[in-house]
């Protein structure tokens, strides 16, 4: 598989659940710290306890959450992993490739320094998140 073109990585991105309330320039932004990784079906991407050092937006294929006996299963313009690196915490749940996946991730400490510098971004994904669970 081919990575992505910046331009596309933008574009991909501003498609993302997790970044529809971002504006061009902030998707610029995390675009610019956003690297891309292939999964086989069948691989874990990581389990309960790990460290939680990337976010994870799927380009294509299927990755499935499982949380205490519950699955969600995600694909193209969902994200995950963010719920752990924005609460500082370990890993709570599995990631588990359910078909082959070409994923972008973003360092959590890159995106926090992003964010750092840009209380838009900060406001953005509190606006989707707020939005997601209400």
């Amino acid at each position: 598989m081919t990575d992505m073109a910046q331009i596309e990585k933008i574009l991909f991105l501003r498609e993302v659940n997790l970044f529809r309330y971002c504006t061009a320039g902030e998707v610029l932004g995390i675009s610019n710290l956003a690297e891309e990784t292939h999964f086989e079906a069948g691989k874990t991407i990581y389990t309960p306890g790990d460290s939680a050092e990337y976010l994870f937006c799927v380009v294509s294929g299927e990755v499935v959450i499982e949380d205490q006996g519950s699955s969600q299963t995600l694909g193209p313009h969902d994200a995950f992993g963010h719920q752990d690196i924005l609460s500082g915490r370990l890993r709570s749940c599995t990631a588990r490739v359910a078909r082959d996946v070409h994923l972008i991730i973003v360092d959590a400490e890159d995106f926090f320094d992003l964010m750092s510098n840009n209380i838009d971004i900060v406001k953005a994904l509190f606006r989707q998140v707020l939005s997601a669970v209400g």
